[in-house]
């Protein structure tokens, strides 16, 4: 959702207020896009979203005699010059804008702004589409989306922070004392389903570990006419492949769980998805996939207790209770 730059402040951010004053801004734009304009007094800033303390996504408009551009720019509260990086070999490895599975162009990082610039993609959220009453409309959309991420895995540069299976369980950890500490119904639940990860964890085999995007869900891609588009690099590292899976499998739970009113109306969907991904993809995630949606689960539940958004106890309980299911169940393609 869009919000005046006036009401935005966040001194976390130190470069913010330059890049929202259009003035200052359009004195550092001059000279990097060296467009054939005399409008930078014309430029525009609009905040799209943001996220206090860590980083501010804004549409910058500038006309130019050619018609206006448009691009998306994330100013952080660190130097995130290595997402740029990131952007820069992802496209070289083929995820480039004349590609059908793609990212942003990257167009610069500003390091004295701490701004990442990138194209603004026009293309329908696949959020939207999993709202379709078309039951086609879904399966497609779920369809690319596990194409895209198939490719990713299969081709994507290894680069980014280690994420090894160590690691994730001291996460865990975290976040059922976080959620123990509000007592019942959670504390039970959450410490039940922290007994069953961490006696899966010691049964999961090795696998390869690749580049993930980190959080990658239907709020994540775009999906244009011939172009499906994944945004949002900021969480990458290398890890295990399947948490990527099982991210975007548990988002289709909870939005179905917020918006459709029932955790398993997206169910469908979600099982294309994993049936596309496993078809071109590897099917070897599946054995640890049971491991890393409980592990998901348990997340999710603790940033419901932390924002505590209109109706979070019932979402953190039911995400508690899919998570306790499959490491019952497990995780199987039909």
């Amino acid at each position: 959702m869009s919000a005046s730059v006036d009401c935005i402040k966040d001194p976390a951010i130190p470069t913010l207020p330059a890049v929202l004053n259009p003035v200052e801004l359009g004195q550092h734009l001059r000279e990097l896009l060296r467009l054939p304009t005399t409008r930078f007094n014309r430029l525009q800033v609009q905040v799209l979203r943001h996220h206090p303390g860590k980083r501010c996504v804004v549409e910058i408009t500038l006309p130019t005699t050619e018609g206006s551009l448009t691009l998306i720019g994330k100013v952080y509260a660190k130097d995130r010059s290595d997402v740029y990086q990131l952007m820069k070999d992802l496209t070289g490895a083929g995820f480039d804008s004349y590609h059908e599975l793609s990212i942003p162009r990257p167009i610069t990082y500003l390091p004295a702004l701490q701004l990442l610039l990138q194209e603004r993609v026009e293309g329908r959220p696949a959020t939207e589409l999993f709202f379709s009453d078309s039951e086609s409309e879904r399966t497609q959309a779920a369809d690319r989306c596990a194409r895209w991420l198939a490719r990713f895995h299969a081709v994507a540069p290894r680069m980014g922070p280690s994420f090894p299976l160590d690691d994730h369980v001291l996460s865990i950890e975290r976040w059922v004392r976080r959620l123990s500490s509000l007592g019942e119904p959670f504390a039970e639940k959450a410490g039940e389903l922290f007994k069953r990860l961490e006696a899966a964890a010691s049964d999961l085999q090795p696998i390869a570990m690749r580049t993930v995007h980190g959080d990658y869900t239907h709020h994540q891609v775009l999906l244009a006419e011939g172009r499906t588009v994944t945004v949002d690099w900021d969480k990458y590292s290398v890890a295990d492949p399947s948490r990527d899976v099982a991210r975007f499998m548990v988002g289709l739970q909870r939005l179905a769980f917020k918006c459709l009113g029932s955790i398993r109306a997206l169910d469908t969907a979600a099982e294309v998805f994993l049936k596309t991904y496993v078809a071109i993809g590897r099917s070897d995630v599946l054995t640890r996939l049971a491991f890393q949606k409980a592990a998901t689960c348990l997340e999710h539940a603790k940033h419901d207790v932390h924002k505590q958004a209109p109706g979070w106890p019932e979402r953190a309980a039911a995400t508690l209770d899919e998570g306790l299911r499959v490491l019952e169940e497990g995780v199987e393609v039909e």
